[in-house]
C-alpha cells in the first residue's frame, strides 16, 4: 500500500512545516493493508507526529469503532484509563475507545491539552470520526508552541510568573455523571470507584486537596501543575495546561470559570492576558469539516484541541495512550 501526503483547504503552515499533516492512500487498500502499513511505518508515524503536531488519516477504510481501535493497536500505542479526566464519557470498544464528550451539542469546549490539569497526561490522544454533524462540529488543532509564542508577546510578565509558579485547578465534581455539563464527568467516574475512601486515596497520591460538599458532590483543587513545559524531545515551549479551557469554560450549576483557576501561589491569573490567548488561539488553529471515516493522530504535548457546536447528530469517538 502507498501513501501519500496531500493539502486540504484548511491547512496552515508554520515554519515551513504543514499542520495538521494529511496522508491518504494512492489506491483503495483494505483494513488489513492499512493495519499493516502502521505496524510497519509506526515509528515514522511518531516522528511525523513530532514534526507535525498532528496527522489527519483520510480516505482509509476506517468504518466502525471497532476498526478504529486495530487503528491504535497496529500504531503499538500504549492505551491508558481516562482517570482525572474532566469531560462525561462513554466506553464503545471496552475502556480503550470512548466517546469523546457527551456534553450537549450547543456548548462549545475551549482548546486544551487532553488532561493538562493531572499530573500525567497522555502522550497522544486519537480521534475517529463514525459520524460527521450536519453542521459545525468541527475539532479545531492550534500549536502549543504558536499558542505560547503568542501568550508571551502578550504578556511576558504574566508568561514568565505562570512559567515560574504554575497553577492549580478548582473544581466540583457531581456525585453522577451530568450529561448537560461540559465538565460533568462525576467523582465516580473521574477516580474510576464508587468507594469514598478509594478516591481520597487516589487524590492523595495525586497531591489533590478535596472537600465532600452536600449531596455527595466534591470540591477538588490540584497539586501545583507547570503551565509553561519545555518538551525534551525538541526544546519547544508549550502552553500546556488548562488555564483558558478552565476559565472560560469550566461552568455549570456547580462551578464558577473565574474560580476555576488559579497561579501556583494561590494570585489570580490576569483575566486580559487569558482572554487575549484565547482569541489568539482561534486566529491560529486549523478547523477541517469531519468526514466518515477520518482519524486524526494527535501529538498531546505539542497540540491542543477544542470542539465547535453543532446541528444534527454527532458521533467522534476517541482513544488515548501513555506512549
Amino acid at each position: 500500500m502507498q501513501v501519500r501526503a496531500t493539502e486540504i483547504s484548511e491547512q496552515k503552515t508554520f515554519e515551513g512545516k504543514a499542520f495538521p499533516l494529511v496522508l491518504t492512500p494512492d489506491n483503495q487498500p483494505s483494513l488489513e493493508d492499512f493495519l499493516n502499513w502502521l505496524a510497519k511505518n509506526k515509528g515514522q508515524v511518531r516522528e511525523q507526529l513530532l514534526e507535525h503536531g498532528a496527522i489527519l488519516f483520510r480516505d482509509f477504510p476506517i468504518e466502525s469503532p471497532e476498526a478504529f481501535a486495530q487503528v491504535v493497536d497496529a500504531g503499538e500505542f500504549e492505551p491508558m484509563p481516562y482517570l482525572g479526566g474532566a469531560a462525561p464519557r462513554d466506553g464503545v470498544v471496552g475502556k480503550k475507545v470512548l466517546t469523546s464528550n457527551n456534553s450537549p451539542s450547543s456548548e462549545p469546549i475551549p482548546f486544551h491539552h487532553e488532561m493538562a490539569q493531572v499530573p500525567n497526561p497522555p502522550s497522544y490522544i486519537f480521534f475517529y470520526c463514525d459520524l460527521p454533524a450536519e453542521e459545525g462540529g468541527a475539532t479545531p488543532i492550534v500549536l502549543s508552541q504558536q499558542v505560547y509564542n503568542r501568550f508571551h508577546a502578550i504578556d511576558a510578565d504574566f508568561a514568565e510568573k505562570l512559567e515560574d509558579v504554575g497553577v492549580k485547578y478548582v473544581r466540583v465534581m457531581p456525585s453522577e455523571d451530568d450529561p448537560s455539563s461540559a465538565i460533568g464527568r462525576s467523582w465516580r467516574s473521574t477516580f474510576l470507584t464508587d468507594n469514598r475512601a478509594e478516591a481520597e486515596e487516589k487524590m492523595q497520591a495525586l497531591g489533590t486537596i478535596w472537600e465532600w460538599l452536600d449531596g455527595d458532590n466534591l470540591r477538588t483543587t490540584t497539586a501545583v501543575i507547570p503551565a509553561i513545559r519545555t518538551d525534551a524531545r525538541n526544546g519547544q515551549k508549550t502552553f500546556f495546561n488548562s488555564v483558558v479551557a478552565a476559565y472560560t469554560g469550566w461552568v455549570d450549576e456547580r462551578n464558577d470559570p473565574t474560580q476555576a483557576v488559579r497561579c501556583g501561589d494561590d494570585s489570580p491569573v490576569d483575566e486580559e492576558a487569558v482572554l487575549a490567548t484565547a482569541a489568539a488561539m482561534k486566529e491560529d488553529c486549523v478547523s477541517f469539516k469531519w468526514k466518515k471515516g477520518d482519524v486524526l493522530f494527535i501529538d498531546n504535548a505539542l497540540v491542543m484541541h477544542s470542539r465547535q457546536p453543532f446541528d444534527g447528530p454527532r458521533r467522534i469517538l476517541a482513544s488515548i495512550a501513555r506512549s
